[in-house]
């Protein structure tokens, strides 16, 4: 699925994610500037989903997303899952980017004083 995310890019300009497959995913700007990943784990992809900074990039990617929260629904209703990778996964770790060293404000001049 073709996702796009809102989250404020890295310097690099990337939004880099850990997938629950263990594989690192990138959103790089698209030819419009939205950030963009291809992502094919299935889990992953419900998980950014509920997250709601990730969102489907296009309307068809949209009726697929649907379809996979629809699944989630029925899995919380006590259906069985196979979402094992679920249970090392930390849902309250930050992003990648929150890993990034922060960019000094520029220094403000020193007034002369007369």
């Amino acid at each position: 699925m073709l996702m796009q995310t809102t989250i404020k890019p890295r310097r690099d300009g990337n939004v880099v994610v850990q997938g629950l497959d263990r594989k690192t995913y990138t959103f790089l700007p698209d030819e419009d500037g939205a950030l963009t990943c291809e992502i094919v784990h299935e889990a992953t992809i419900r998980h950014l989903l509920a997250l709601k900074t990730f969102v489907p990039a296009t309307p068809e990617e949209a009726d697929q997303a649907i379809a996979l929260l629809q699944l989630d629904a029925q899995d919380d209703d006590g259906a069985a899952g196979d979402d094992d990778l679920d249970d090392d996964f930390d849902s309250n770790a930050l992003p990648v980017e929150s890993n990034t060293t922060p960019v000094a404000p520029p220094k403000a001049r020193a007034r002369s004083r007369k």
